[in-house]
């Protein structure tokens, strides 16, 4: 039997584990877990992740969560340059996935959440400013390379892709920063891109139809 990754597209850090799984070209069975129905409350979802959370990554009795440890788990077990055996550069990639987790995650959740959870009708402009400060520090990184972690794609990318696309679906105009513009088209050419931007769509349109006033401005 397949592995199975317990999916829901909504979530950023969910499409990150899908979106290794399609560039590494794996044979993995996707199952949707409807946060919004309670779906990972059941006591059967609760025996895999007592956290209530996705993605979660089953093989056999092997359960493995969070969704950058599947990346590097998924990665190093076909010998993937998506993350690379030197120790230099999958430090690099490493630094990169901790920084996603720990800047662009925290910024889009802190964005979104509010909307999503707690009825607010409208972004602060200091959730907003949040965000340009964030894409500034993704340009900078681009600086030095191609791509985040090197001159090759790395999981490190489809990690900030994620969060990216989910800003560029709510409507985050790119022009102030052409690197990291010119680094998103050039991800097009990947698998599992426009299944991941479906996801921010979604995400995306979901906030629009909760606000007051417009997604971005």
């Amino acid at each position: 039997m397949p592995a199975v990754l317990y999916h829901n597209a909504l979530s950023p850090p969910s499409r990150v584990a899908l979106l290794t799984i399609r560039n590494l070209g794996l044979d993995v069975e996707i199952k949707h877990i409807d946060t919004y129905k309670g779906e990972q409350n059941t006591v059967e979802y609760l025996k895999i992740n007592p956290l209530h959370q996705v993605p979660v990554y089953v093989d056999g009795d092997f359960i493995l969560t969070e969704s950058r440890a599947i990346a590097c788990y998924l990665a190093s077990s076909v010998k993937s340059n998506l993350y690379p055996s030197d120790l230099k550069k999958r430090s690099l990639v490493d630094s990169r996935l901790y920084f996603d987790a720990t800047n662009s995650f925290p910024v889009l959740r802190d964005f979104a959440r509010p909307v999503l959870r707690a009825g607010v009708k409208k972004i602060s402009q200091d959730r907003r400013e949040a965000v340009k400060v964030l894409l500034n520090s993704l340009e900078s990184f681009l600086e030095k390379s191609e791509w985040f972690a090197g001159d090759e794609l790395t999981i490190a990318d489809l990690a900030i892709l994620s969060s990216v696309a989910s800003f560029k679906a709510c409507g985050v105009s790119f022009v102030e920063f052409p690197k990291l513009f010119d680094w998103y088209n050039r991800c097009k050419a990947f698998p599992g891109f426009t299944e991941n931007q479906e996801g921010a769509q979604i995400l995306a349109d979901k906030l629009s139809k909760l606000l007051e006033e417009p997604l971005w401005k």
